[in-house]
């Protein structure tokens, strides 16, 4: 699949992907994809998925199927629910804003008023109302700083008001998505401050809510099948790309762009020669729809996947570089590797004034795993497929109505699908004859890795184990449950940690090495071991240059139990936090509030990390390390907490120890 040349050409392959990629069709994609309604299961995301099918077979694709769910919000793949189907017709805050109108004005999963609509009184929400039955029936102007978005709603519903109208998500010109509980009592709105303020001056207004749910929940599917070059070529394995086909009209960034992005790709890929593993394509709702693909249809776990969100960001309009997430650190196989060298060999604009080096405009950074994509589905024990998800953050525009076909830069997108492209044709031939230079990429991407852990010129030698899991006061609760102090089980096992610099230098080794081992994996079979002595060497050599060198201490006895996971397929949060008592949910909602983006990735790093093996103090190490983010040794505890109490997680004896390991791929 590598093109007319040698299968083990990274670098020409990746040019190849880029001079063949037709940016003019992924400019008609995009605006065709901002036409359409995309909620997860409704009619607009049906007719994109139709669209979206179409192109695939255009495109030289196989096996194309739209396969259709039932949406029934009762429906679970492992601890995912379907969507609950709904399709909005028709909504109208009169005299202040309207849908379809205007995209993003009403609140996903808004309960319908009938035809005729709805005069209800206008009350301004405060952070705990004198007399709630002020609110039943009414639009509540939700307006307070103070006051967060999900506590307002829970205020609304509990007090019976008809619905909300905030402005909390929005910026200037522009309004921001919200979405409710699916089949609850509320409607809601999406205002900017003006027409907040113009609400807020009214006694009663008309609103009127028109919806349906009788649409399913697509997911598309295609392939390009392998050629298998002898008896030994993996006939049967996959690689995966993918890309989530929901949210609201327009989105084109958020995520039409990768849609589009895939679209082309494949266009060019099936133009190539084949390689020994096919590339199946995935388009569907959001976690979801890969939950649906995974569980129902695909016949085993891929063997690597790229998964694009994101692809075609105006870096200078949106504010934010390319981003290569990599695969969680238990699991980072080969993909990281190729995923960040390919991103070095896409052409470059220009040269450097003497022309002795190429270089461009556009930036790009690797970044730790976080898992707020279908991606968190492939990457977990539980399927054990390498994943590497192509992004851009920040985004200014992102989850609102300004994400518009003028915040696409298409020679972006064009490079984001080049990545994915080459990433998947290169894996997709892998196989001995090209080992070496994937060992080659492998060893220089490990050597990175272990060379961070040296201290930059003049920074202090700071034990980083002491700073990623020390607890903070602001992780406490009320809650004695939910937070154990830092004498307990965390605390005690943080306090024995001789140096965390040594510790993350152990992490990162061990990772470096998954790279190698994702090689053999793709090969068949172990390579040359002096490869992996070569980077055990270079990790001592770091160890021994790094300050206040003193002889390697001998890992610590565990303190507590270790953890063993109970929940059933990938770890969902969304679920956790549905089977979660009511002060677990609570502290989960309480930290998503506080940081939504940062608590969202260290709970997902603690629950990648139990393997039966780790208690909570090595978990709480092990996060921090993985998410490269201070763990607080309350946060840490807090969480494993609720998932012990929700039945996801059970502590056990040291004779169980090690039942849930699993080896990088």
């Amino acid at each position: 699949m590598t093109g007319p040349g040698a299968a083990a050409d990274v670098g020409g392959t990746t040019g190849l992907v880029h001079a063949r990629f037709d940016v003019g069709a992924a400019e008609r994609d995009v605006a065709e994809l901002c036409r359409f309604d995309r909620y997860q299961a409704s009619d607009g995301i049906m007719a994109a998925a139709a669209y979206v099918a179409g192109r695939a077979e255009r495109a030289g694709l196989s096996d194309v199927r739209l396969l259709e769910f039932p949406a029934d919000g009762g429906r679970h793949w492992w601890t995912f629910r379907a969507p609950a189907s709904w399709t909005p017709v028709h909504a109208e805050l009169a005299g202040v804003t309207a849908y379809p109108d205007r995209p993003f004005a009403l609140a996903a999963y808004s309960a319908s008023t009938g035809p005729g609509g709805v005069e209800a009184p206008v009350v301004r929400l405060g952070a705990g109302p004198d007399d709630p039955e002020r609110l039943r029936g009414a639009i509540v102007v939700h307006d307070d700083p103070d006051l967060p978005l999900p506590a307002a709603l829970d205020l609304a519903v509990r007090y019976g008001a008809l619905g909300l109208a905030t402005d909390r998500v929005s910026g200037p010109g522009r309004t921001g998505r919200i979405e409710l509980r699916a089949g609850g009592p509320l409607l809601a709105f999406s205002l900017t401050s003006g027409q907040l303020a113009d609400l807020a001056r009214r006694d009663r207004v008309r609103v009127t809510v028109r919806a349906h749910g009788a649409a399913p929940m697509p997911v598309v599917t295609a392939l390009l099948p392998g050629e298998p070059r002898g008896a030994g070529d993996p006939a049967a394995e996959e690689v995966l790309l993918s890309a989530h086909l929901c949210h609201p009209r327009p989105s084109a960034n958020d995520n039409a762009s990768g849609v589009a992005a895939l679209l082309g790709a494949a266009a060019v890929l099936a133009g190539l020669r084949r390689g020994r593993r096919a590339v199946r394509f995935v388009w569907g709702p959001e976690f979801t729809g890969m939950a649906a693909y995974l569980h129902d249809v695909a016949p085993a776990p891929p063997v690597a996947a790229v998964n694009v969100d994101m692809a075609g960001q105006d870096q200078r309009l949106c504010g934010g570089p390319l981003i290569v997430e990599r695969s969680p650190d238990h699991l980072p196989g080969f993909v990281n590797a190729l995923a960040e060298h390919v991103v070095g060999e896409i052409p470059q604009a220009g040269r450097s004034y003497s022309g002795a080096v190429a270089c461009d405009t556009w930036a790009w950074r690797a970044t730790p795993f976080v898992g707020a994509s279908d991606h968190s589905l492939l990457v977990d024990r539980s399927v054990g497929c390498p994943t590497v998800t192509l992004g851009h953050w920040p985004d200014r525009f992102n989850h609102s109505s300004a994400d518009t076909l003028d915040k696409v830069d298409f020679q972006e997108l064009r490079r984001t699908a080049t990545i994915a492209g080459a990433c998947a044709a290169v894996l997709a031939d892998a196989g001995e004859e090209t080992r070496g230079e994937l060992e080659r990429i492998a060893i220089r991407w490990a050597a990175a890795r272990l060379l961070e852990c040296l201290p930059s010129p003049g920074e202090p030698p700071a034990d980083r184990t002491t700073a990623l899991t020390t607890g903070r006061a602001a992780d406490r609760t009320a809650n004695p449950a939910m937070d154990r102090t830092v004498d307990g089980a965390v605390g005690r096992t943080a306090d024995r940690t001789v140096d965390g610099t040594r510790g993350l230098l152990r992490h990162r080794t061990t990772v470096a090495l998954g790279a190698l081992d994702g090689v053999d994996r793709l090969c068949g079979r172990p390579g040359d071991p002096e490869r992996h002595r070569w980077v055990e060497g270079l990790s001592a050599h770091v160890a021994g240059l790094l300050p206040g060198t003193r002889p390697e201490p001998a890992p610590a006895e565990p303190a507590g139990p270790p953890l063993r996971r109970t929940w059933e397929g990938p770890f969902n949060l969304r679920g956790l936090a549905e089977t979660a008592s009511p002060a677990g949910r609570s502290w989960i909602d309480g930290r998503l509030a506080a940081d939504r983006s940062g608590a969202y990735a260290l709970m997902l790093a603690l629950a990648h990390g139990i393997d039966g093996a780790r208690d909570r103090g090595e978990l709480a190490r092990y996060a921090g390390y993985a998410a490269g983010l201070p763990v607080g040794t309350d946060f840490a505890d807090g969480f494993l907490s609720v998932l012990v109490e929700a039945g996801w997680a059970e502590e056990t004896t040291n004779a169980e120890r090690g039942a849930d390991a699993q080896a990088p791929a």
